[in-house]
């Protein structure tokens, strides 16, 4: 029996399940809490279909650039170098991976994973670094996003959300460090481990799998040492989170709440929703919602009933129904078309 196999680990997973579960419920608790239900549908049925069109096409280019940027994470740890990364395999993974973690939060991370090192035969170490500085990316582009909306908020949300500057300030000076150093951090953090003070305290076996990990995280850093590739993965970055604000602005139109929410308006509710990313929920349930509802409801002085129906119809489209769609259709497609056409 492996580790990942034992009664213990079983119990830890699910835990932590049913705590992400309990953590979803209650975030809809708290944005349904007082709520007109009827007047939820009435703004939902008012939904126009050519915007909500549009944001398949948003959340289908987001999806690729997001494989994209990947393959270029992946391609250091490919020993033949003269076999890119399949564009096919490494949007499957990710596309797999949404489709899972609608179910298992963070559990669509382990089937990136063994789907994208099964199709491309690549290191799982190597890989499980690119994944997390994938993950790096993106919270540093949020952070840098939510300091510069502090330039534009509201009275309105700093009295709902008196903390956003303070944390946003500190977050934006974060990212733009971490930034900088993270092409470099596997190999800072290696010197660190063989300085003499972490030598005396540090257990040796413990020492040798810190040094283990930083040299895998270094592995998957490659990418980010190149003066030409790394600034067009932090292009790739920008254009990626355009398409999750677009995805917003877009759906702003089709309630027809364009009169309401500007783009910056909607960069402000796009930032605060995206922290509801970071919390580990089924499908991001409930964090989503809320979020997205207080911000709405702050900065266009609509209802909270017409809110709320943006907000569930946003995350029903954007989490639920098109990656599922498109999960589906690549799943399909990998296993009715023949191997050799899509290489």
């Amino acid at each position: 029996m492996t580790d990942a196999d034992s009664p213990a680990t079983t119990t830890n997973n699910a835990i932590k399940y049913v705590l992400a579960v309990a953590t979803a419920l209650a975030f809809l608790w708290l944005s349904f809490r007082g709520t007109d239900f009827v007047g939820v549908l009435a703004h939902s049925r008012d939904v126009k279909p050519v915007p909500v069109f549009f944001i398949l096409i948003s959340v289908l280019v987001g999806t690729f650039l997001r494989s994209y940027r990947w393959t270029l994470l992946l391609a250091p740890l490919r020993t033949d170098t003269e076999k890119p990364i399949g564009q096919f395999n490494a949007f499957y993974a990710v596309m797999m991976g949404y489709a899972v973690n609608i179910v298992l939060p963070r559990g669509g991370e382990v089937v990136r994973l063994l789907s994208i090192c099964k199709t491309e035969r690549l290191p799982w170490a190597g890989v499980l670094a690119t994944m997390l500085i994938d993950r790096m990316l993106d919270v540093a582009l949020l952070a840098i996003l939510l300091g510069l909306t502090l330039l534009f908020l509201p009275g309105e949300v700093m009295s709902i959300m008196p903390g956003l500057v303070t944390g946003g300030l500190v977050l934006l000076g974060a990212a733009l460090v971490g930034l900088c150093l993270l092409p470099v951090f596997g190999n800072i953090f290696q010197k660190m481990l063989n300085t003499a003070v972490l030598k005396r305290h540090v257990p040796a076996k413990f020492a040798s799998k810190l040094v283990e990990l930083a040299l895998q995280f270094d592995q998957g850093a490659g990418a980010l040492r190149s003066f030409t590739r790394y600034p067009f993965i932090a292009l790739l970055s920008v254009l990626i989170w355009f398409t999750y604000w677009l995805n917003f602005y877009l759906m702003v139109f089709a309630f027809g709440l364009e009169d309401k929410i500007n783009a910056t308006k909607c960069l402000i509710i796009f930032t605060i929703g995206s922290v509801g990313s970071l919390i580990p929920t089924p499908g991001s349930i409930g964090s989503i919602h809320y979020l997205v509802k207080m911000a709405t409801v702050a900065t266009a002085q609509i209802s909270a009933e017409h809110a709320l129906a943006f907000a569930t119809t946003l995350h029903l489209f954007t989490f639920i129904l098109f990656p599922s769609l498109m999960a589906a259709v690549v799943f399909l497609y990998k296993w009715l078309i023949p191997h050799t056409v899509r290489t």
